[in-house]
């Protein structure tokens, strides 16, 4: 399946199934946010203001989708959502298939390309990273793996990709501890570019000639 221009245009979506742990009102430096367990671990959710006057109950479960939004200054991403369904009152109450996907933990997909990779050998050890740019972000992944370093292909090239999450507490400048999520590379494959039309100044296919011209009718006497 090659990539569709529009989903260039879109960042790296989100999906899972979770249950709501607590609410965070928002202030000067963070949105109001929801924290949901997903399988696997905590995540902060973006939600309305209204959201929070009015949260679900403690272990409900939810599906949640949406987008993530980049933050230059430190790398971090934030979940910003579009969907919260809610699915159940725990999770025994799952369905079956509700409960493969919960198990199966927060889904985050995408396309973008390769800005530029690079791998280091010191002292035996070989420190390996590459840059990728998607819509409204560019990030730079280390510590790679060598298998999954190897399925990067050349810079330029256009890739689809999942990313995990992971979590880290910092303190704010008023010393209050946050939660920062960060996103790490997990899979990574080469696609095509899906343009739908045949680019400009392209020569005739191999064997082909241009049509011949009519012949010129002679004036009438």
């Amino acid at each position: 399946m090659t990539i569709e221009s529009r989903e260039l245009m879109q960042s790296p979506r989100f999906e899972g199934i979770g249950s709501f742990v607590y609410c965070r009102p928002g202030n000067e430096e963070w949105k109001p946010s929801y924290v949901i367990e997903f399988f696997g671990g905590q995540m902060t959710v973006e939600v309305d203001e209204s959201e929070v006057h009015n949260p679900p109950a403690v272990g409900a479960m939810f599906l949640i989708a949406g987008n993530l939004r980049h933050n230059s200054r430190n790398g971090s991403v934030s979940l910003v959502s579009s969907v919260k369904k809610p699915l159940a009152d725990s999770p025994e109450s799952l369905t079956q298939a509700q409960m493969e996907q919960y198990v199966r933990g927060l889904q985050v997909s995408g396309v973008g390309i390769v800005h530029s990779k690079d791998s280091v050998s010191v002292n035996r050890q070989t420190y390996s990273k590459a840059t990728l740019k998607w819509q409204g972000a560019t990030h730079e992944f280390r510590k790679l793996t060598p298998e999954l370093y190897q399925r990067i292909p050349a810079i330029g090239k256009y890739v689809r990709f999942e990313l995990g999450l992971s979590v880290k507490e910092e303190k704010n400048l008023t010393g209050q501890s946050v939660l920062i999520q960060f996103p790490s590379l997990v899979s990574i494959k080469a696609d095509e570019l899906s343009t739908g039309s045949v680019p400009r100044g392209s020569a005739p296919p191999e064997g082909s000639a241009a049509p011949p011209r009519a012949a010129a009718t002679p004036p009438k006497a």
